[in-house]
């Protein structure tokens, strides 16, 4: 039995409480997270179901399904598995409500009664939108807490079978046939019936419910019939469009939304007004911190007028360097440093022979012949002039270009004759030697009245050449014999 369950562990960590309903899908019971001392609904498959794989299998793969439903009517669950002793369970969020089927013994006002069902609605409309369908809706699926906050749970129904634990009054006409189907339009018939049931009270089982109350609004009849209709296809088509007429006739009579849902949603308003807030207020942050960080372009790209234009260098050829390293220690650091250059680097970048008052550049022509190096570095220096022996002072000697050429590169329209070596001239091909056989088939020569031209030597010269080891297979006897009837 179910009330056995009471006081005892499940998964070791949810201790039964209080037995809320007993029913063939799962018995609800009011119980406590042993170690976080925090209270749920706990849902356990009874034990004559437990032992059959089957039915194991259909509670856990509908907990499964159930499991990714969000909504404020749906209720959530955390939890569900198979312990060490065979329960079978689910675990639900707690609520403080009771069962709705508990509080259906006498009609219920209009207006709470449609509030009552549109949040039935919207938890419904919630599941068919992740494709879920409940398959099993009733009172005894849905909570109520004094007629506030709303609550439904037992989603995930197998559309192919027949719920065990529901009165055929709630139940589509599709789901009592011998071959059962369900589908989102037989939720919305479960929750025309549960509405008709709200408003008229007790029905009779497996009859039609009583007629509406005379109080009720004339707008109702109308909805009821259309959301159980017998065929499928006449119903509203869906959950959002039999939501829709009941938020707006629960509108229309007075009805206010509830507290919970618009808190929720000054919540969402609120939420995303301090996210907005805190975008403008980042925003601003960072262009502050770009501008006040930034350089002036004008100041930054201001001309100084004292400045000379940059002269490109001459190109390093390596001759000072190497007559440098040449005279230097193996590893000496300064082995390129010229005492004759005041410590620069010849070549480097910056450096100005013709300005340091000591030496030429590299290459530059010097007076008369020495028998040291050409680099004038290497020369000592004149203690009266300072320069070198046979050097010519700066800047050195001056060419003059005269127009339309140059003493380096004359100028020649354009074109540069370069004389080729007579070795370079190609060989001319050598012309191949005509073979015996080839010669053979020449006919005599003949006077210019009586001769005619012969159609056969031009034959033989479109064959290829006969080789001059094969001399008897060459010579045609035809052009021969043509010859001498022509001299006859």
């Amino acid at each position: 039995m179910a009330s056995d369950l009471v006081g005892k562990l499940v998964a070791d960590k949810y201790r039964v409480d209080e037995l809320i309903l007993e029913s063939d899908s799962g018995d609800l019971f009011r119980a406590t997270h042993e170690s976080r001392e925090t209270p749920l609904i706990l849902e356990v498959l009874p034990r004559a179901f437990s032992v059959d794989a089957r039915w194991t299998k259909k509670f856990l793969d509908r907990a499964r399904s159930a499991s990714g439903i969000a909504g404020s009517n749906v209720l959530q669950i955390d939890d569900y598995g198979e312990d060490s002793r065979g329960n079978v369970y689910a675990v639900y969020d707690n609520v403080a409500g009771e069962i709705l089927s508990g509080q259906i013994a006498q009609p219920m006002p209009q207006l709470r009664a449609l509030g009552i069902a549109r949040d039935i609605a919207r938890a419904v409309e919630a599941a068919h939108t992740r494709g879920v369908i409940h398959g099993g809706l009733s009172p005894a699926k849905v909570f109520v807490d004094n007629g506030v906050d709303v609550k439904v749970y037992g989603f995930g129904g197998d559309p192919f079978d027949t719920p065990r634990d529901r009165s055929s009054e709630f139940l589509a006409p599709e789901q009592r046939g011998e071959y059962p189907i369900a589908d989102k339009r037989s939720d919305v018939y479960a929750l025309g019936e549960i509405l008709r049931r709200l408003l008229t009270g007790p029905g009779v089982l497996d009859g039609p419910a009583d007629v509406l109350p005379e109080d009720v609004s004339t707008q109702i009849a109308p909805m009821i019939e259309a959301a159980t209709a017998r065929d499928p296809e006449a119903r509203y088509p869906s959950m959002s469009a039999f939501r829709e007429d009941l938020e707006r006739l629960y509108t229309e009579l007075g009805g206010i939304a509830p507290v919970t849902a618009a808190a929720g949603k000054h919540n969402i308003w609120q939420t995303a007004f301090i996210a907005l807030c805190g975008i403008v207020i980042l925003a601003g942050v960072l262009i502050y911190a770009t501008y006040s960080k930034g350089s002036d372009p004008t100041t930054t790209l201001k001309v100084d007028e004292g400045s000379l234009p940059v002269q490109p260098i001459n190109p390093a050829t390596g001759a000072q360097e190497e007559a440098l390293l040449k005279n230097a220690a193996f590893g000496d650091p300064n082995a390129l440093q010229d005492p004759y250059l005041n410590g620069a680097t010849p070549g480097g970048d910056g450096y100005n022979a013709w300005a340091n008052g000591v030496m030429p550049p590299a290459g530059a022509p010097l007076g008369g012949t020495t028998t040291g190096p050409l680099a004038g570095s290497q020369f000592p220096q004149n203690p009266q002039s300072g320069l070198p022996p046979q050097a010519i002072a700066p800047p050195g000697e001056r060419i003059t270009v005269q127009p339309g050429g140059s003493v380096f590169m004359p100028n020649e329209g354009g074109v540069i004759l370069v004389p080729v070596p007579k070795k370079q001239e190609p060989e001319a091909t050598p012309t191949p030697k005509t073979s015996a056989a080839n010669a053979a088939v020449k006919e005599p020569e003949t006077s210019p009245a009586t001769a005619k031209p012969s159609a056969t030597p031009a034959k033989s010269k479109e064959k290829p050449a006969a080789s001059a080891a094969e001399p008897k297979n060459a010579p045609p006897k035809t052009p021969s014999k043509k010859g001498r009837s022509e001299e006859e």
